[in-house]
């Protein structure tokens, strides 16, 4: 926010741009604060997304190292050499690396599941005070553009909950 109120939030209107100078031109203090922090929170959800996406991509990578592994040992008749190799250097640094990998994904899920479930509630909660936050007529002239930008712009969908 600008010095003397002003914001710069902008968001478009049938392809014109239209800019709010004042924050109370578009929402009351409360909605402008409770739409910030949806859009922190989708940024957190998305981030935490490609966290899962990319430990997935890690775990299913060393899985199919390890099985590769242990299939060309059974096509070469070395079968009874797959218990040494676990013990060996090797063997334990792709054990551990499979399990890292594993721990690594359940933690992003659990945080990923927590920012989602974060975003939702309060995305909730910002459809179900609509009344409150635009609560005049020129204000709800605002809303349906806002809408239209937060979900163009940041994936925020507030047109219903």
């Amino acid at each position: 926010m600008n010095a003397g109120g002003e914001t710069s939030i902008y968001f478009s209107n049938g392809g014109v741009c239209m800019a709010a100078v004042y924050k109370e031109a578009y929402m009351t203090p409360i909605g402008e604060r409770l739409i910030r922090e949806l859009i922190e929170r989708k940024k957190e959800e998305k981030k935490r997304e490609r966290s899962v996406t990319f430990a997935a991509w890690i775990a299913t990578a060393a899985f199919a190292l390890m099985l590769l592994l242990l299939f060309s040992m059974e096509e070469s008749n070395v079968g009874p050499a797959i218990m040494p190799f676990f013990r060996s250097d090797y063997g334990l640094t792709l054990v551990a690396l499979c399990t890292g990998a594993s721990a690594f994904l359940i933690i992003e899920k659990k945080k990923r599941d927590k920012a989602e479930k974060e975003y939702t509630e309060l995305r909730k909660e910002v459809v179900d005070r609509y009344e409150e936050i635009w609560n005049t007529e020129q204000l709800r002239a605002y809303s349906y553009p806002l809408f239209e930008w937060l979900e163009r712009e940041h994936d925020v969908n507030l047109y219903h909950q």
